[in-house]
């Protein structure tokens, strides 16, 4: 038997509608394999909203809750289980998966198996935890395509206050996650992207408009000019307005 990884108890979860996930204490870490419909679940005040082919990590020592019923049928795979290794405690919170097909077939048969004994439960629970983890490893290293409409998405709203927390709920992903999975693609955090992608506009919008610099702040989505200003300053070194008289005192040489 793994010492590092015990089940205690896994199912498969059916409904047919107008059901809320009851509220308690989790015990042990839980993974749930959405399989049909729509569940809505908070882990102490965070809120997800879970649909077929997501797969969603609960703690242990968390409040769970459905913070709203789900009207449609749901059914979904779920295992409660005890581990010491980090990489089965560590999955994204929530996440959809990839052609979820063979962790489910996996899910089967560590049902199947669970009843037999200890011994084959945890061994079946072995190879599941690891497919999920050589799935999401996979999806990770790949182009990441949700980046690119996150990015799209916030260059299309730069004008807008918005932030990490307005993002992962538009594409109803976990904060934390959806600030790693941007992180490793572009190299830098929700948060630097959006300053990094308003200065650039900014730049833009000096060399190329008549706006006033204030007018080019709100523009940008700086509705603190004062701000705008020592943001513009701390990136290029200079104010906007010595930004914008640098095109009108280099000389050409034609």
């Amino acid at each position: 038997m793994n010492e590092k990884l015990s089940h205690y108890l896994c199912g498969k979860f059916i409904s047919e509608g107008n059901w809320s996930h009851m509220k308690r204490n989790a015990l042990h870490y839980e993974i749930i394999m959405m399989l049909e419909g729509q569940m809505y679940i908070a882990e102490e005040e965070r809120e997800y909203v879970v649909r077929p082919g997501d797969m969603l990590l609960l703690q242990p020592g968390m409040t769970h809750f459905g913070y709203r019923n789900s009207e449609s049928p749901v059914s979904f795979y779920w295992v409660h289980y005890g581990t010491k290794a980090e990489p089965y405690r560590s999955y994204p919170t929530h996440v959809p998966i990839d052609g979820p097909s063979t962790i489910n077939q996996l899910f089967k048969q560590l049902l199947h198996v669970s009843s037999f004994s200890a011994e084959e439960a945890n061994a079946a629970l072995l190879l599941l935890l690891n497919e999920l983890t050589r799935t999401i490893d996979q999806q990770n290293h790949a182009p990441h395509a949700i980046v690119d409409n996150i990015c799209r998405w916030i260059d299309a709203h730069l004008h807008l206050d918005i932030n990490v927390r307005k993002i992962a709920e538009v594409f109803n992903f976990n904060k934390d996650y959806i600030s790693k999975v941007v992180k490793r693609e572009k190299g830098m955090g929700i948060k630097a992207y959006i300053l990094t992608q308003r200065i650039s506009r900014a730049k833009l919008k000096l060399l190329n408009t008549n706006l006033s610099v204030k007018e080019i702040a709100g523009e940008c989505g700086f509705s603190d000019y004062k701000l705008f200003l020592r943001t513009f300053k701390h990136y290029e070194g200079m104010t906007p307005s010595d930004y914008r008289n640098i095109l009108y005192s280099t000389p050409l040489n034609i």
